[in-house]
């Protein structure tokens, strides 16, 4: 795959970095012969969006499609993909010996087709994965004199600050977006890298990737989707742009055929009723079954109902209850409203004049008896939920104010 000969930059100006045609990108990606299965990220709005989040079952292809999309803008306009995890064990050789496996198989020849077979597989040295030639018992004669992509993580961000300069880094890939740890300000720190990577250039692209995991993600709440994100289905996608005009293009990434093939392995390997194995089965959010509401909670004695959990633009009441055989319990309903007396949990800082609670409650000498008692009616398995999607939530806003958020 010969790269252009003339490259052209957005207005004439090359600080602004390079203006791909994507027709030409498709039409190279298609040359690849991928098989029709897996997801194919070329056809996105590329033209006209910056961010792509895209979640789904392992087996659809997400990391190895991408990367190879990049391969292709590498062949033609000398593209570095930045190739991004969360932290530094993430890109550590031994958790990314593999990244390769599919794209270097000899059944499909990719680095063939994309070096015109003058390289047949790559060779990775000090976070930089080059192109290479391996003879007929796999060991490496030949290595490109330019690497292809580079490796970072978000918690080192600042490392890379003042002497790292890529002006070829147009195609961000943010692997594994969506864990079960998200450390404070962290999308801070992804948007520092992203800055440190991106400089004055209008032309990169950003591609966060994720199982389906955790619908509750600070991460969607960063990025300003995360009501889209709570209504969004498998195989559907949206476009949202934020008010300071961002473009984001959210999908649930499906396909019928790899979705019939994993069919078939979740049937002989993960038939269990566990809704935490969603995101192994790729059926759903990984949300597990929460105790519901008593269908007789009006028979309760109400004890208070003026505590309230304020995250992510979402609003959770919990209310105490006493029973004369079970003694207290804690009801979680979604709320729309606070008074002046509300208790009010929250992760965010500002202050209004009802009586605002950062984390937890318990660091407060004024609340922390209050909630003393509530979380130990947490721990003794006596919380209630109004749906699952409430007790995941308040799950993950327990879990952030453990982790310091």
């Amino acid at each position: 795959m010969e790269r252009l000969k003339k490259i052209k930059y957005i207005e004439n100006k090359i600080s602004y970095g390079i203006e791909y045609d994507y027709h030409i990108i498709r039409k190279h990606y298609k040359k690849l012969g991928i098989p029709p299965d897996y997801w194919n990220p070329s056809k996105l709005p590329l033209e006209t969006h910056k961010y792509f989040v895209g979640f789904s079952e392992r087996i659809i292809g997400k990391t190895t499609n991408v990367l190879l999309l990049g391969m292709v803008m590498n062949a033609l306009y000398g593209t570095i993909i930045q190739y991004v995890r969360q932290d530094e064990k993430d890109i550590a050789p031994k958790a990314t010996s593999d990244l390769f496996e599919v794209i270097t198989d000899p059944e499909y020849k990719y680095i063939e087709k994309l070096t015109d077979g003058v390289y047949n597989t790559v060779y990775y040295k000090s976070r930089r994965w080059y192109y290479a030639r391996a003879d007929e018992n796999g060991k490496i004669v030949d290595i490109a004199e330019n690497h292809f992509m580079f490796m970072c993580d978000v918690m080192h961000a600042t490392n890379l600050k003042s002497g790292y300069n890529a002006p070829l880094g147009d195609l961000i890939v943010f692997d594994e977006f969506i864990t079960y740890n998200y450390y404070p300000n962290e999308f801070v720190k992804f948007e520092d890298l992203v800055s440190t990577i991106v400089r004055y250039r209008r032309s990169p692209l950003i591609f966060m990737l994720a199982n389906t995991i955790n619908k509750e993600s600070q991460y969607f709440n960063e990025l300003d989707v995360y009501e889209d994100v709570q209504t969004l289905g498998k195989g559907e996608n949206l476009s949202h742009t934020t008010e300071k005009g961002t473009k984001i293009y959210i999908e649930w990434i499906s396909n019928e055929k790899a979705t019939a093939k994993k069919r078939v392995l979740n049937e002989l390997f993960f038939g269990f009723k566990n809704s935490q194995l969603a995101s192994i089965t790729g059926s759903d959010w990984a949300i597990r079954s929460y105790q519901h509401i008593p269908e007789d909670i009006t028979k309760y004695e109400l004890i208070l109902r003026n505590v309230y959990i304020s995250h992510n633009d979402r609003l959770v009441r919990i209310s105490l209850y006493n029973h004369s055989e079970i003694g207290l319990i804690a009801v979680c309903n979604k709320a729309l409203y606070t008074y002046d007396d509300s208790l009010i949990l929250t992760l965010q800082s500002e202050i209004d004049s009802r009586y605002k609670i950062y984390g937890d409650g318990l660091s407060n000498p004024k609340t922390q008896k209050l909630f003393k008692v509530i979380w130990n009616l947490r721990a003794q398995n006596k919380f209630y939920y109004q749906t699952n999607d409430i007790g995941h939530f308040v799950d993950n806003y327990l879990n952030l104010c453990k982790r310091g958020v």
